[in-house]
């Protein structure tokens, strides 16, 4: 990303942190396989960060048809989880992390049309009301999912 760090975030675990000139050469040389804006900064994903098959991404519904599209003719197998949350639950973290208000009510209405249709083409969909569910929770419910869903390809039972 280029955008800059927030307090106590680490460079290499949180994000990469690159200026706008790396992040356009590394664009320029097609390193991204998905990448996206927001508030004139800059996110993305490198391809060879999926080369692994063991690669986990937060995205944007657009993030993820990206990388889709990127990655459709290589072996790499995309399992999406969509963590549904109300949107006024979103705008509250939002303004709790300190986002400019004007700038956190934009995105939370651009987010009614970036998210129609999104659930129908995950895998997988978490309801995450006022962020009840943790980390670890939702960690667990995907791999859960995963698993059932890696059976299913094998043919085996669960």
């Amino acid at each position: 990303t280029t955008r800059p760090k927030r307090e106590g975030e680490k460079n290499g675990e949180d994000y990469y942190f690159v200026s706008e000139e790396q992040f356009a050469k590394m664009k320029e040389e097609n390193l991204f396989a998905e990448t996206g804006s927001y508030r004139n900064w800059h996110y993305g994903s490198l391809k060879k960060d999926y080369e692994s098959g063991n690669a986990i991404a937060i995205l944007t519904p657009h993030g993820v048809r990206e990388l889709q599209k990127a990655l459709r003719n290589s072996n790499c197998r995309i399992f999406t989880a969509y963590l549904k949350v109300p949107r006024r639950d979103r705008l509250i973290t939002l303004l709790e992390r300190g986002d400019d208000i004007e700038e956190a009510y934009r995105r939370n209405i651009s987010d009614i049309g970036q998210f129609d249709g999104i659930e129908s083409e995950a895998d997988f969909t978490i309801y995450n009301e006022a962020y009840h569910h943790s980390y670890l929770t939702i960690c667990r419910a995907i791999l859960e999912e995963l698993d059932k869903a890696e059976k299913r390809k094998e043919g085996t039972s669960e």
